[in-house]
């Protein structure tokens, strides 16, 4: 009975000649993509305001509330804590414009609450009775939800319900990148509860000024059918609009309003991004946006594909303030290429060396962008470990089935420095990827077991909804939508090889011990540089009982320990 409106958009010619040679003509991701500015060699045409009524006008400012909702985690898992950045920026430019807002991370506020709801499969935040209570006493007047993970939109959903059953004239938005490129699918399995839509809108793109404009909106009592991003119920028809506008001035947001947040509790945990830190009191900073390479198994690259930086003075004066007011003493960059733009990284660095601060890049560095220069500034700056996306050591491999630009020449030149210079190497590897071999996978395994690694994750092969992958698997029938919903990096809990689920993954955890046993033997020092302070609490801050890479870790310690007592 609801129905998406009778508009076709047409299929548009995408900017990137991979993309448009491999993306699937009639896919939701080609269709986003070609509505986009940034990705599509036609922009398209913006409509004039259109508005609809939706009652009278409201007598006090909306209220918001910005909800990040429970995590799903695998047995193994790392629980790691990060404050939901996204959330933060969108928080602190609704405040910049005078509005009512508060942020509610049910991860934080319930991070000792592990509910199992499938065998291996744990749910972890705040209980639904708990939420429950907090919605039927907020005075908040919308509800926005934002997840990070796919895995997690059935707590997005199930939450959402809750809002509408305690609380129904409370309105209930939702964002972030699947509900963005998937907005139809996703806002009608949401459901409905007293036959009304459990999601009454969703906000493409970057929330920061499409929310702003919503909330000015709902002030007014109605809704404009034709804004940029927004997609919702009018009259019963669905109506779903391209993203147009993206922000090109990063400088113009105010910074994070992580004040709206119990960051005290994040420090205490001390599981960030990259959960086995040098400092007590870490925070996670974005100084871009955005990653034009293209990866094949990788989704951000299609929700912000365009790289914008921020200035460095603007950079610098964000972790100034962050050391003045909570007492940093670890920067955690999150950005999806840090050093993209050469002259930019440097002349980054070069200013970070006076804070005087340590720091890492959890989210891993292109290694086609490193050079002795950058390293050099890198270091000098405070930088403790580097994590290098290699993803595979098998040449073919990188070209054909992850089209990821690494020249494998150069990596042991790169490591080797950073060896000598005593920064600890985090490595990524995927594996299992579509048409790959047993062989070829060993034959990357051989390649990296010479590298001076000090430690690694190996993760198999998933088609992550957003990404090209997920949508050529999608139309091959070798995945289905609801099945990519509940992925683990860990297993192989999607079938996207040839190769047996269960002698991939035997494959994977017999590599992993071997080369976590010859990482320890190599360099005891830069062993417990990494985990030293951590190793009493590795298994605890896990789900369940600890990963492959993480039972890896432990018992390389534990045998050595061994053989040094005997």
């Amino acid at each position: 009975m609801h129905n998406k409106g009778t508009e076709v958009i047409p299929v548009r010619v995408l900017k990137q000649t991979a993309l448009e040679k491999n993306i699937p003509q009639k896919s939701a991701l080609r269709e986003y993509l070609g509505t986009k500015d940034e990705t599509s060699s036609t922009p398209c045409s913006r409509k004039a305001p259109k508005y609809q009524s939706l009652g009278s006008k409201s007598n006090k400012a909306l209220s918001v509330l910005l909800v990040l909702p429970p995590m799903c985690m695998y047995e193994g898992a790392v629980k790691r804590l990060i404050p939901p950045l996204g959330l933060c920026y969108i928080a602190a430019n609704l405040l910049k414009f005078n509005h009512k807002v508060d942020i509610l991370d049910c991860i934080v506020e319930g991070y000792n609450t592990e509910t199992l709801i499938a065998p291996k499969i744990y749910r972890l935040g705040i209980t639904e009775t708990e939420f429950a209570a907090r919605i039927k006493n907020s005075e908040h007047d919308v509800i926005c939800f934002s997840m990070i993970y796919s895995s997690d939109i059935d707590n997005l959903y199930q939450y959402a319900k809750i809002v509408k059953q305690v609380a129904s004239e409370k309105i209930v938005v939702a964002g972030g990148m699947h509900a963005s490129i998937y907005p139809e699918r996703f806002i009608k399995d949401a459901g409905y509860y007293n036959d009304k839509p459990i999601i009454d809108f969703v906000i493409r793109g970057e929330g920061e000024f499409r929310l702003i404009e919503l909330i000015k909106d709902l002030q007014q009592g109605r809704v404009n059918v034709h804004s940029d991003g927004l997609v919702g119920w009018s009259e019963d028809e669905l109506f779903i609009n391209p993203q147009y506008e993206q922000i090109q001035d990063l400088d113009d947001l105010p910074f994070p309003a992580y004040h709206k947040l119990p960051l005290e509790k994040y420090f205490h945990h001390n599981v960030p991004f990259s959960p086995y830190p040098r400092g007590n009191r870490v925070m996670q900073i974005y100084t871009s946006r955005g990653c034009p390479i293209g990866c094949t198994f990788c989704s951000s690259t299609n929700f912000n594909k365009a790289y914008r930086g921020r200035s460095v003075e603007n950079v610098i004066e964000e972790i100034k303030y962050y050391q003045k007011k909570y007492g940093i003493d670890e920067i955690q960059f999150a950005d999806d290429n840090l050093t993209f733009d050469k002259k930019r990284s440097i002349a980054l660095f070069n200013e970070l060396e006076k804070l005087n601060i340590k720091w890492c890049t959890p989210n891993g560095i292109m290694l086609n962008t490193l050079d002795e220069q950058v390293l050099d500034a890198m270091i000098r700056s405070g930088l403790y470990q580097i994590t290098l996306s290699l993803d595979s050591g098998n040449a073919d491999t990188l070209k054909e089935k992850h089209r990821k630009p690494v020249k494998l020449q150069r990596v042991p030149i790169l490591m080797d420095y950073l060896q000598k210079r005593e920064i600890l190497m985090h490595g990524t590897l995927v594996v299992g990827m579509p048409g790959e071999t047993i062989e070829e996978i060993e034959k990357g395994f051989k390649y990296v077991e010479k590298l001076p690694f000090n430690s690694i994750n190996v993760f198999i092969a998933q088609a992550l909804p957003g990404s090209e992958l997920f949508e050529v698997s999608l139309q091959n029938g070798s995945i289905s939508y609801e099945g990519s919903l509940y992925i683990d990096t860990a297993q192989s809990t999607l079938k996207l090889t040839d190769i047996d689920g269960s002698t991939l993954e035997r494959i994977v955890e017999a590599f992993l011990d071997d080369y976590n046993q010859k990482i320890y033997q190599r360099d005891p020092v830069a062993w417990k540089k990494k985990y030293k302070e951590h190793q009493a609490r590795m298994s605890t801050i896990c789900i369940g009982k600890a990963s492959a890479n993480t039972a890896s870790i432990i018992k390389a310690n534990n045998d050595q320990a061994k053989t040094v007592c005997a």
